[in-house]
């Protein structure tokens, strides 16, 4: 953030002669000055190709999963990293953790931040690039912007904003924060008005899969305003996904769903997804987080909170074979989703470690998903409950989702769900359930909190304090007694670097380190 760049880091791929996986796989690489950069339509789409690779990097992937995952009551520490993750797990968060560090959201910002301020320049000048290339490229860059922007607000609340690019030593990033629901707000309209300009769709399936779409865009628009408590937009957002003839989006057969969704990639449900290459660019913190193979370092560094002493799952549920194992010798509960998928279609008597087909040489293949079409359907479900309208409908949504992954269930998902509170109990639940490890627990909290602030306490004892239940319960209580403490601490050595950042005020009082000097 208060980096002075003068040259612009990129990588230099043609629009004709990149192939199809290259748009995904090659790292910026070459300075190029910027004055003598931006002459054509390739020279956006390689900047363009930049902002999807820094988002595919280690630490930008790792923050993913620790700030949405790994904060919530869905993971416990696995073999542990030794330091910033042993911290977070013992509630020993500072701001000198590693995890506080937003220095790769911010990278990627500014390279949207980049393309949207010179691709028009780009755009005057080459007679063959066209303005619906530029409104597509422009509609790509603010929707990956806006997802950035929108998980550091959700992860650490105040942050600064900008839609300016740092070029050159002239323009001052020593911002303040500003009001996260006033960034929120404009992203939201910023994405409104981009949303026209998206394409529909790409001609090779990894780019509709991998590239951003109108129907991605329309997905963060909806989540979005589900964080503000938008609810008639994201209900108005979910129906142009669902509405607007887009055919080739459904639900993934019960027979082929973890393996096709999570192992496979790119599936008939799948909206937006970040792709892996093991050969160039591997999903290291999926490897080092959740599995046993293609890491560089410390494997199942996470592991499945033990959820046999919860209501959470029925017994035709299959998704609580297939994302995780009860290992009874070992007295934890591994991973498997993104790493393994279960060979049996039926859940046996028995689940063994032995029923699963780890990757094994293809660790790291799996691509990283945003955005499905089930969590199309929750969002729509939630959208209704909030408004208090169609119930029915709303329950059919969450039905949808539910009776996939139990399809063992004559009857499937079956209950009282006619009132308000039923409703939000039961999307919570389903959300949990169907996006377990999927980077997006810990912010459903959150937004959970938000709709109801008075709920804080009952939400924090309810999901997140049982997770701590080897720590000091004294301690627990100190540390998770405020709506402060939910949201993470700027790192110290950005409020050394620009002094107009305020920290989290939680985190003036866990630390005595001296920021300003």
């Amino acid at each position: 953030m208060n980096k002075i760049l003068k040259y612009f880091t990129i990588a230099l791929l043609g629009a004709g002669a990149a192939s199809c996986d290259d748009f995904f796989d090659l790292k910026p690489q070459n300075e190029m000055v910027l004055e003598e950069f931006w002459q054509n339509e390739s020279d956006a789409l390689s900047v363009v190709g930049s902002c999807y690779r820094s988002m595919q990097e280690p630490g930008f992937m790792q923050r993913l999963l620790v700030w949405g995952e790994f904060r919530s009551d869905n993971c416990i520490l696995g073999s542990g990293d030794g330091g910033d993750l042993n911290n977070i797990a013992n509630l020993n968060l500072l701001p000198s953790n590693g995890y506080a560090s937003w220095s790769d959201f911010y990278a990627v910002i500014n390279l949207c931040n980049t393309v949207e301020h010179f691709a028009p320049i780009a755009y005057e000048r080459d007679p063959n690039f066209t303005l619906g290339q530029l409104n597509g490229y422009l509609a790509e860059v603010k929707t990956i912007r806006a997802y950035c922007y929108f998980t550091l607000v959700r992860a650490f609340r105040d942050i600064p904003f900008t839609t300016e690019p740092t070029i050159d030593d002239t323009v001052p990033m020593r911002l303040p924060q500003s009001d996260p629901d006033e960034i929120i707000n404009f992203l939201i309209d910023d994405l409104k008005a981009a949303e026209p300009g998206a394409i529909t769709r790409w001609s090779q399936m990894s780019y509709t899969k991998g590239r951003i779409t109108q129907n991605a865009v329309r997905c963060l628009i909806a989540d979005m305003c589900l964080w503000q408590g938008r609810y008639a937009e994201a209900e108005e957002y979910c129906n142009r996904i669902l509405m607007d003839g887009n055919s080739e989006l459904e639900l993934v057969s019960p027979n082929n769903y973890n393996k096709g969704v999570f192992i496979d990639g790119n599936s008939t449900e799948s909206i937006f997804e970040l792709q892996f290459n093991r050969g160039i660019i591997p999903n290291y913190a999926v490897c080092e987080f959740y599995g046993t193979a293609g890491g560089r370092g410390p494997q199942k560094q996470m592991v499945a909170y033990d959820f046999t002493t919860t209501e959470l799952w029925d017994d035709t549920d299959e998704r609580q074979y297939d994302f995780y194992f009860a290992d009874v010798a070992g007295g934890t509960f591994p991973i498997k989703k993104f790493v393994s998928y279960r060979r049996e279609n039926d859940i046996p008597t028995q689940i063994r470690e032995s029923d699963y087909n780890d990757v094994g040489d293809n660790a790291g293949n799996t691509n990283w998903i945003l955005y499905r079409l089930a969590d199309v359907y929750l969002m729509k479900a939630e959208a209704l409950t909030e408004q208090n309208k169609d119930l029915g409908e709303a329950f059919n949504l969450v039905k949808m989702v539910y009776d996939r992954a139990n399809s063992a269930s004559t009857d499937g998902l079956t209950g009282s769900y006619g009132n308000q509170e039923a409703m939000r109990q039961l999307v919570l639940d389903e959300r949990q359930r169907e996006f377990m490890f999927e980077g997006k627990r810990y912010y459903d909290l959150l937004r959970a909190i938000r709709k109801d602030p008075s709920r804080f306490q009952l939400i924090v004892s309810t999901y997140l304090t049982p997770k701590y239940v080897t720590l000091d319960q004294a301690t627990i209580s100190s540390k998770l007694k405020n709506m402060d403490a939910l949201y993470m601490p700027i790192k110290d050595s950005e409020l050394k670097a620009n002094h107009q950042l305020e920290q989290n005020p939680f985190y003036e009082m866990s630390t005595d380190i001296d920021v300003k000097n």
